[in-house]
């Protein structure tokens, strides 16, 4: 979740100069920052001595440092990136907006007098505050109580607020109240995994297990799920449901959860992890829903045939791994709307690398929003993201950029040559619309447009106007790195 909405103009700023300089290995001078922050360098200057003072409060100073290198140029040294995650979970977590968050989501006697004292800051700031959180949750469909500021809206809303919340605020680390029945909860989040077939890694683990917990922990606060119309379509005559259901029955927690609650978790979890169940678990899940036409469903198929006609250009087939994922992110939006079903890659990023591929994609996205209401619920760019990664499966992704030719024109041995050039097709396969070719012809010289030979000779410069790299007969990454500098100016 973005919480960059509900932070003071203080905080904000802070967090806006240290994104910038983790962003970026390169030096930047404080006039840069300036201008790119629209901040005067004097605060630019007392936000930089504040976060290194919370590098010290952290223990992080060994790791971390704002430095000023050379011609004044401020830059940001670390040892590794993990610790400017560690950085951003301790500097949330100390934030008043997010104190307040968790204390509401854990339902404690909260009085913004008494919360505004604990945070050293006044009443009016802590209501102010107060109002701006209630604003931003809102598009969730969730708001605040008056005066008991106790979180209200749809059950599964809450829910998922309160996963992503825990998970991308406190970077899975405990609390409290999800410590609470830790053993049992883990033993049915195993349940799960094996009555699913499930192959997942020790993160995705630990995202099941506290979907669990916080179902667990809500259901015995007597906050209740309620079956949605539309969602009795994938529960109702299903048999993967009904043996669900029944093996669950068995643990003595599930025991003692309705069929409301059982239904909610059996949806979910599927949305979230349907590309990992197993293959005969994924077969048959595909299989009803096919035979009964589900929503998701529907919606895959719409989705698939608005983007075969925008890239009409080349041919492509689902496979089972595409066609699960579509379900699972398509079902995930039918039970919660506004949340983001992943952490997503910039948006600008994805633009940047693949053009062409993304101009495309937009041109059947605005039109999917346009045409279907389902789309409403789901965040642009969460959309944007899941289907870039659906479909670059499916397809490559920069084979409707510029195709770029490189030349190999060595005296090396033929094995040697033939090895450089698949080397170097392996390495950019993915990232640069690129052909390999060996110079065997003159016209083979003549469409390149980079050259790669280990021989200088005169007339090479003279009859050919393209980009020249010379390279050792041993090829080191450092020539890999140089030819990705000319691919990028060629580009350009």
């Amino acid at each position: 979740m973005e919480y960059k909405e509900i932070l003071d103009f203080e905080s904000s700023k802070l967090l806006k100069l240290f994104n910038l300089l983790k962003s970026t290995n390169n030096n930047r001078s404080l006039e840069k920052l300036s201008a790119e922050l629209g901040i005067n360098t004097k605060t630019i200057i007392r936000s930089m001595k504040k976060i290194n003072t919370l590098f010290k409060q952290y223990q992080l100073e060994e790791h971390l440092a704002i430095c000023n290198g050379s011609k004044n140029q401020i830059y940001l040294k670390r040892d590794n990136d993990i610790y400017v995650e560690y950085f951003l979970v301790q500097y949330f977590r100390d934030l008043p907006e997010v104190t307040f968050l968790k204390a509401i989501i854990e339902e404690e006697d909260i009085q913004a007098k008494q919360l505004a004292e604990n945070l050293l800051i006044s009443e009016s700031s802590m209501r102010r505050r107060v109002k701006k959180i209630n604003e931003w949750i809102k598009k969730f469909d969730i708001y605040l109580k008056r005066g008991t500021y106790e979180l209200v809206g749809e059950e599964e809303q809450i829910r998922a607020f309160i996963l992503q919340f825990y998970w991308f605020t406190y970077q899975g680390t405990e609390s409290k109240f999800l410590l609470l029945k830790k053993e049992r909860n883990k033993r049915l989040t195993n349940q799960f995994i094996q009555f699913f077939q499930m192959q997942i890694n020790d993160i995705q683990k630990e995202t099941l297990f506290r979907i669990i917990q916080i179902a667990g922990w809500r259901y015995q606060k007597g906050k209740k799920i309620w079956i949605k119309e539309e969602w009795k379509q994938y529960i109702e005559n299903s048999l993967i449901f009904s043996k669900f259901v029944t093996v669950m029955k068995v643990d003595e927690v599930a025991l003692n959860w309705d069929f409301e609650e059982l239904s909610y978790l059996y949806l979910i979890i599927q949305a979230h992890f349907l590309p990992y169940f197993g293959a005969s678990m994924q077969a048959y899940i595909i299989e009803e829903h096919y035979l009964k036409k589900t929503s998701c469903f529907s919606n895959t198929l719409v989705a698939t045939n608005k983007l075969k006609k925008v890239f009409w250009d080349t041919k492509f087939c689902h496979s089972i791994a595409s066609v699960v994922t579509f379900l699972g992110f398509h079902l995930y939006y039918e039970l919660v709307s506004g949340f983001k079903f992943e952490k997503n890659q910039s948006g600008r990023t994805l633009q940047e690398n693949y053009p062409g591929f993304m101009e495309k994609l937009e041109v059947g996205l605005c039109e999917l929003i346009q045409e279907n209401s389902i789309y409403q619920r789901i965040p642009k760019d969460a959309l944007t993201y899941r289907y870039f990664m659906i479909l670059s499966s499916l397809i490559s992704p920069v084979y409707s950029e510029k195709r770029i030719y490189i030349c190999l024109l060595t005296d090396l041995p033929l094995e040697k040559e033939i090895e450089l050039g698949q080397r170097i097709s392996t390495f950019f396969r993915g990232k640069f619309n690129l052909v390999v070719a060996y110079a065997r012809t003159s016209n083979a010289i003549s469409y390149a447009d980079i050259i790669l030979t280990n021989v200088i000779y005169q007339s090479l410069n003279t009859k050919n106007a393209q980009m020249v790299l010379l390279v050792e007969p041993y090829f080191s990454e450092k020539v890999i790195f140089q030819i990705e500098k000319i691919i990028k100016k060629v580009v350009k």
